[in-house]
This record gives structure tokens, C-alpha cells and sequence, in this order.
């Protein structure tokens, strides 16, 4: 059977455009604070040293400790975070468009619009609530549902950029002529699911599928957009889907979704499966931060089994939040070894979630660059250190909203070419160089 058993009955929950604005941000990033910046870099120091301490305490203390370092370290991730939602020298005050959504109000009449459907997978649990943007809320369900999403896009969408009401600017009423809307959610039985799919593909300018994971804190309606605004900005012209793990898009929920991201490796890997059926000609996989772990994880699972993995074509690894020595040691070697398969690795300097989950984990990231660039034979590491913004999603969210790093997947995606190919400055020796995106994008591809 192509899909699992179990699906959401039929249907299409479909209303007027929901309005979304970003929610489960750090409090300093939507709401007026008396914290300065000396106050916060105090309170960080505080921590840090709290943490250290007692990380250091007798082993026979720890199991005891345990409770109250996970609630420093909570803090920590906080402080950390609202550090770097302080305006910046230089930089308009913005809310970064991170985490999860709301609706508010009743929108404009759209007229200006550009509408993006995109069909999902997911474990998340249905909320009962009818309403698209709250249609699935972050408890893990025991059924792997699939559906489709339609998406509205203003005509003066700006790439790179997901569009939304901004409470920096007072923006408490959606305009889908200016923002991002959740226009529908249809959730498809095992027959329709099938079906539409396999007539997408059938009669669609390409035969491929672009998959995007999302990573830590981020809603269903957030992963949504988000595969909307990639698939339009990256001029994609197969099927745009989206797999959407339980996440419970909270900044303090880290611990949490590590624990979702984990269960749902299975799912994945099922889901990788049920694609590689329908008439396709290759799928070219986007998976974020925590996202990659699940990812990199299944694909692993399937190599261990013997399982073919050639309809994946292209992974592109996007600030993956993942343990450099496991990647290096368990998993990189088989991404190496899969035949047909390029892995292109996205990282960054100026990663602030990348450094906080170092500070957590006490090991080195493979989308970070501080203390040395992860490099493996056979895979592509990219440093798009010069491309990324600190200022936009903690300096996490370049991978999507660079038009430098845009243009760089767009160029994998379309002409599955190699960094050299695509103009990319070679550092180091081989076998495992790194390849260097400056700030301006890459050259013209040779």
C-alpha cells in the first residue's frame, strides 16, 4: 500500500485567508522589555557559570542536579535568544518571522496574490479547530496523515522573505495583499492522497518532488509558508511537500522537540518509501536545523537495511543541528556512499541557535564554523558565513531567506552542478575541501 493506514477522513478545511503573525518568540522580540543589554549579558554570565558549576558537581549529585541544571540551562537558551532580539546598531527593529503562528482579525480581500499548493505529511495530532493556521497543534499523533495546502503569496513578495504582520510595526491586521496567508488546509484519505499526487506529478513540468524537514521551533502553518516561499523563490517546477514533525514551537521546548525529532525518524523513513512509488523522477530534500537530524538519521536506517535510496537526489543539509562527531563517525559515511546522492552542508558564523544548542549539548554543531568547518569526502560543505544575516531569525534562518544562499540551492535544484561548477571559492585540500559563498552569491556558473 502506497500510504499508511489511518488518515484524516476527506475533506477541505477551507475559509477566508488566515492572518499569521509570529507568537512563540522570545518575549523580547514582541514585547516592550526594561531589559538592557548590560542586564542581559549579566544574567548570561550568571548562568553560565551556574551551569558549569554544576555540571562539574559529584556524579552521585548529579541525578539530583539534574532538574535544576535543565531549568538553568532553559534560562540560558532565553537570555540567549533575547540577546539577539535587541535592535541592533544600524538595523531597523524587526520581530524575526520564527516559531510558531496566530490568527487575529479578518483579512482584506485578497486581490494581489500569487496562490502556492504544496501536499504535507505529518505526525502531528489534529486540534479539533477548524480553522487552517490551528488545524494540527504539537502533540505527536499515532497516525501519518497526508493533505494538501494552499498558500497565498503577495505579488510584491520580496525572495527570501516570508511576509507577515510585523508587531514591531504595529501591524495587528493582515493584509494577504502584503503578507503570507494559510488560505486552506484539505487533509486526503490513502486513495485521494495517492491519486492526486500521481496526477501532479504525471502532469507537471517535472516528475520531481522538493521535500523540505523543518527544524526546532516551528509550527505546522510556519513549515507551510515556509515550503510556499521556497518553492516559488527557488522557481521550482515539480511538486513543493513538506513533512512536519511534532515540534512544540517553543523556545524553552528544545529538550522537547530533540525527543519529537527522535520518534519521527521512523515516520520519515516510511515517508521516503511511500514517495519513492509514485512516478517520480527524483526528490531533492531540504532539511533544517533539528530537521536534519531526522533526515540524516532515516537515510542512514535505510543504508543499514540495504534499502535503495536513489530517488533522493539531492540533500541539502540547512544549518543542521547535529552532533559534528556522530555525523562524522556514524552517519557521514553513508551519506558518502549512496549512489546518486550529493549532500551539500550549509554553515554558518553567525548562527546564534546553532551556538545556543553548543552551549546545551557541550558539542561542536555540523552547520556551525567556530573551532574549525565540518569537511568529509564526498560531501560539500558550504560556508555561507558572508551571506547570512544575524539580524533575521537569529542568524539561523539564511539557509531560506539569503537570496546568495537562494540562488546557490536554486542552482543544485535546476542544473545539479558542483560548488566548483557553481563559482563557489575552494578552501583547503582535497579530499574534503570546504567551499566558500561570499556575500554577493557566487560567481556565474561555468
Amino acid at each position: 500500500m502506497l500510504f499508511c493506514a489511518g488518515l484524516v477522513a476527506a475533506g477541505t478545511i477551507a475559509a477566508h485567508a488566515q492572518a499569521l503573525v509570529a507568537d512563540k518568540m522570545p518575549p523580547s522580540c514582541e514585547e516592550v522589555t526594561a531589559d538592557s543589554a548590560a542586564d542581559l549579558q549579566k544574567r548570561r554570565e550568571s548562568l553560565e557559570a551556574e551551569i558549569a558549576r554544576q555540571k562539574q558537581g559529584a556524579k552521585i549529585l548529579q541525578r539530583f542536579r539534574a532538574n535544576s541544571l535543565r531549568e538553568n540551562q532553559e534560562k540560558l537558551l532565553d537570555v540567549l535568544f533575547r540577546i539577539e532580539c535587541l535592535p541592533k546598531p544600524q538595523q531597523v527593529a524587526r520581530a524575526p518571522e520564527y516559531g510558531t503562528t496566530r490568527s487575529i482579525g479578518r483579512p482584506s480581500p485578497a486581490t494581489n496574490v500569487i496562490e502556492v499548493t504544496t501536499y504535507y505529511a505529518t505526525n502531528r495530532k489534529p486540534t479539533g479547530v477548524a480553522e487552517p493556521v490551528k488545524f494540527y497543534g504539537s502533540e505527536a499523533s499515532s497516525k501519518f496523515d497526508y493533505g494538501r495546502a494552499v498558500v497565498t503569496i503577495p505579488l510584491l513578495h520580496t525572495p527570501g522573505v516570508v511576509e507577515l504582520p510585523s508587531l514591531w510595526k504595529l501591524e495587528r491586521q493582515a493584509d494577504p495583499n502584503k503578507h503570507f496567508t494559510l488560505k486552506s488546509i484539505s487533509p486526503l484519505d490513502v486513495d485521494a492522497a495517492r491519486k492526486e499526487l500521481a496526477d501532479k506529478l504525471q502532469s507537471g513540468k517535472s516528475k520531481t518532488v522538493l521535500l523540505f524537514v523543518h527544524g526546532y521551533n516551528v509550527s505546522f502553518a510556519y513549515a507551510a509558508l515556509r515550503t510556499a516561499q521556497m518553492a516559488h523563490d527557488l522557481q521550482f517546477s515539480g511538486l513543493a511537500f513538506f513533512y512536519s514533525w511534532p515540534s512544540a514551537g517553543l523556545v524553552r521546548g528544545y529538550w522537547q522537540d530533540e525527543e519529537a525529532a527522535r520518534l519521527s525518524e521512523s515516520v520519515f523513513e516510511q515517508l521516503i518509501e511511500d514517495l519513492s512509488q509514485l512516478p517520480i523522477d527524483g526528490i531533492y530534500l531540504i532539511a533544517h536545523s533539528m530537521g536534519g537530524r531526522i533526515v540524516s538519521h532515516a537515510l542512514q536506517s535505510r543504508a543499514d537495511k540495504g534499502k535503495e535510496t536513489k530517488q533522493v537526489r539531492e540533500l541539502l543539509l540547512a544549518a543542521p543541528d547535529i552532533n559534528a562527531e556522530i555525523f562524522r563517525t556514524v552517519i557521514a559515511p553513508k551519506l558518502s556512499a549512496m549512489e546518486g546522492l550529493r549532500t551539500t552542508i550549509y554553515a554558518s558564523s553567525s548562527d546564534m541557535a546553532l551556538k545556543a544548542s553548543n552551549v546545551v549539548h557541550g558539542f561542536r554543531r555540523v552547520g556551525e564554523t567556530a573551532g574549525g568547518i565540518f569537511t568529509f569526502p564526498r560531501l560539500e560543505t558550504v560556508d555561507a558565513s558572508g551571506a547570512s544575516a544575524l539580524s533575521k531569525g537569529y542568524g539561523h534562518l539564511y539557509v531560506v531567506d539569503s537570496s546568495a544562499v537562494i540562488r546557490d540551492m536554486q542552482t543544485i535544484i535546476l542544473r545539479g552542478i558542483s560548488a566548483k561548477l557553481r563559482g563557489l571559492k575552494e578552501i583547503g585540500a582535497s579530499p574534503a575541501p570546504y567551499w566558500q559563498l561570499p556575500e554577493g552569491g557566487a560567481q556565474q556558473p561555468r
